[in-house]
């Protein structure tokens, strides 16, 4: 368990660190959506892969950061993004549910 929080604050921290950074824009069309998509299921990951009864929280909280880093960027000169908040909710769905899924695998072999 305490390496699954502390891949998450990690993570968590590192993804606050870039998405309210000044925006780079040099990136192929689209790809802001993809890299929303892996941060989030990168911090959606660890804690149901050890605590798999924890999943639906993990999904309700990593959503509600997302959202909550969206709130936030205009006061970092960034542009809250409607689409940002469903690439992150995708994200948070596809890395929960992956660490739960490898989590059963785990435990039942």
């Amino acid at each position: 368990m305490a390496i699954g929080t502390a891949a998450t604050l990690v993570l968590s921290l590192i993804i606050a660190v870039l998405t309210l950074a000044p925006l780079n824009t040099d990136g192929p069309h689209g790809t802001d959506k993809l890299y929303h998509v892996l941060a989030f299921a990168s911090l959606a990951f660890p804690l149901p892969l050890v605590r798999p009864r924890l999943t639906l929280w993990v999904v309700l909280g990593v959503v509600a950061y997302g959202g909550l880093i969206e709130a936030v960027q205009p006061l970092f000169g960034r542009h809250a993004e409607w689409a940002d908040v469903v690439a992150d909710s995708v994200g948070a769905v596809i890395g929960a549910g992956a660490g739960y899924l490898l989590s059963r695998r785990v435990s039942s072999s």
